[in-house]
């Protein structure tokens, strides 16, 4: 069910969703540390099927919000807000994990709001698996 959202509550949304702060980012096996403060924190550990990543950021506080997309790939758009990885995943809680990565590879994660419109994407990070 799509909802109807008008241009100012589609800005809010936008707006909240760039502050959208990944606050923890964990990958398994050999960790890269954090980076400067409110940067999203990074560690690598693996699993027989390869590295599991769990990300975390603050929820957008915006009713009309039922859920996230995390998207991720090994390749970045190069772009600030776009949301053009290769693939993504559907939470509705502001966290989430994607599993079975590839080990020995770099991938770019960002985070986009959703509310029958989906919004632009968060700021990327990236981990080494």
């Amino acid at each position: 069910m799509k909802l109807p959202m008008n241009t100012a509550r589609q800005k809010s949304v936008h707006a909240s969703a760039c502050r959208i702060a990944l606050a923890v980012l964990f990958l398994a096996l050999s960790g890269c540390g954090a980076g400067e403060q409110g940067d999203p924190v990074i560690t690598t550990t693996a699993t027989p099927m390869g590295a599991t990543a769990s990300l975390a950021w603050d929820p957008i506080n915006d009713s009309s919000v039922f859920g996230y997309y995390i998207h991720y790939g090994k390749q970045s758009p190069g772009q600030a807000g776009s949301c053009a990885y290769e693939n993504a995943k559907f939470v509705t809680t502001p966290n989430g994990s994607v599993r079975d990565l590839d080990m020995n590879s770099r991938y770019y994660f960002a985070v986009s709001a959703y509310n029958g419109v989906q919004s632009s994407c968060s700021s990327e990070v990236f981990t080494d698996t």
